[in-house]
């Protein structure tokens, strides 16, 4: 062979060596996301196993140093990228026994609140609200209920019951400096609570088998009653961003945050069968009592009540809210289904086996959903990754008997499965693209991602920041998907 025949022959070899060599690889390359993180917050992306070596908080000391640290559990709200309000509470509140020992020493714990710095692991501030409530003269101990932010009014909302009255607070977000302290009656079983933006509702039924009524607030003005009103029997009411709906007997009507003034929404509130809002769409299923037609297809209604689409009729079964979906798990014909959330269309329908929820992850950044299918007995939980714009099949995980999904890096999804503290105090890595176990972290009380940081509580109250040595590598390879 001559020389100049044998180069190009050789050059040809590298060549296809180099094609095979793209096509036997590539297909195995990591798939993951760009895009922002899914409800705001991004989280840590900890690929490899994490110590308990950031920063450290003494929770117990700062928010309920007269209680044991085994009475307490603690719990924390996001309000922005590195910033959580936190509180401890009694540990029954998390489905565990309050036994006599516990049962005094954890009245009114749940009072003391504080803007917690994750990314620095310090309080930006810390108030009791037991202060605010002395100031009116309720004096007993205080049962804290919801503590939300409202970060367009720089507030945080705080819901509490003493002495039997109800109450509601507002404190500055930057400095935690109470703002505004107001009672909104007695308390009862039958008490009524929603708050959305600086949207603040409440409401009580009017006697046994009477009318519900309800008031409406801004929290941006607690003391002013913008609207107050009578609802039904059924006491049937939802709060949107700017916004009341209230059900009635003769039809349903809204109410306007910035005016007070009633009137007609465009759908019976109280034939709905159950529904779930995202964006100040009302999403939920179609039929029900009125028309007897069951759970039949879906709707979706703007703010006003008017319909933007109908599904499909054959859609039908358990439903939430992902990035790109709402989605559909019916466990009667084993399928879940995609339904796009501007038009309603069928996106996709993939058979579902077992599958019992249908979902996405705070944190995420792509569209993925996570089919998760339980056993009847003890037995792995199996979670499916299914692509949010054509169904087809990713990774495959196979989690912890127990185990729910909790959040996800960009990389990484994360799990809470049973340990040693008698609940979901084990955190489960896996890869987002491959399902494969990254590895397993069992905290002795709570793990939690707060607002965007992964920590672990001790049985002493002790917060840690779970630190790996990379805590934002990225494998070789990993492209957006």
């Amino acid at each position: 062979m001559r020389p100049g025949r044998r180069l190009v022959v050789t050059y040809a070899a590298v060549a296809l060596a180099a094609l095979a060599t793209t096509v036997l690889v590539a297909p195995t390359q990591p798939e993951y996301g760009a895009d922002p993180p899914w409800q705001g917050v991004a989280v840590d992306d900890l690929r490899q196993e994490p110590g308990t070596t950031g920063w450290r908080v003494d929770l117990r000391t700062a928010l309920a140093p007269e209680a044991p640290a085994e009475c307490l559990r603690y719990r924390a709200t996001p309000v922005e990228q590195g910033l959580a309000l936190v509180s401890a509470a009694g540990a029954w509140t998390y489905g565990f026994a309050n036994d006599g020992d516990c049962a005094t020493p954890t009245q009114g714990v749940g009072t003391r609140i504080g803007a917690l710095d994750v990314d620095r692991g310090t309080f930006r501030w810390l108030h009791d609200v037991a202060g605010d409530l002395d100031g009116l003269g309720l004096t007993g101990p205080a049962l804290v209920s919801s503590v939300t932010a409202v970060p367009e009014a720089g507030l945080v909302l705080v819901r509490a019951a003493v002495d039997g009255e109800q109450v509601l607070a507002t404190l500055s977000l930057e400095t935690g400096r109470p703002v505004e302290v107001v009672e909104t009656g007695s308390a009862g079983d039958g008490d009524q609570f929603q708050t959305v933006g600086a949207v603040v509702v409440t409401g009580r039924q009017q006697g046994v088998g009477g009318v519900y009524r309800y008031d409406l607030r801004d929290a941006r003005d607690l003391d002013r009653v913008v609207w107050s009103g009578p609802a039904s029997t059924t006491g049937v009411a939802l709060a949107l961003s700017d916004r009341l709906v209230v059900a009635r007997a003769a039809g349903s009507v809204q109410v306007d945050l910035a005016t007070g003034v009633e009137r007609p929404w465009g759908a019976r509130l109280d034939r709905l069968i159950g529904y779930v809002v995202h964006d100040d769409v009302v999403y939920a299923p179609r039929g029900g009592a009125a028309t007897g037609r069951g759970d039949a297809g879906f709707v979706a209604l703007t703010a006003d009540g008017e319909r933007l689409w109908s599904s499909d009729r054959d859609v039908r079964g358990g439903y939430s809210v992902t990035r790109s979906c709402l989605a559909v798990t019916d466990v009667r014909s084993r399928t879940v289904t995609c339904l796009d959330l501007a038009t309603g269309d069928v996106r996709w329908t993939d058979p579902a086996s077992s599958s019992s929820a249908l979902e996405g992850l705070p944190g995420q950044t792509d569209d993925r959903v996570f089919a998760t299918s339980t056993a009847a007995g003890p037995g792995p939980v199996v979670v499916r990754a299914l692509d949010g714009s054509t169904g087809s099949a990713g990774a495959r995980v196979s989690l912890p008997d127990g185990a729910v999904l909790a959040a996800a890096g960009r990389t990484v999804g994360y799990a809470l499965a049973y340990g040693s503290s008698g609940g979901r105090s084990t955190l489960v890595a896996f890869d987002l693209s491959s399902g494969r176990t990254l590895w397993q972290h069992a905290a002795q009380l709570q793990v939690y991602a707060w607002a965007g940081r992964l920590v672990d509580v001790d049985v002493d109250g002790i917060a840690r920041e779970l630190v790996s040595p990379e805590r934002l590598a990225v494998p070789t390879g990993s492209g957006g998907g």
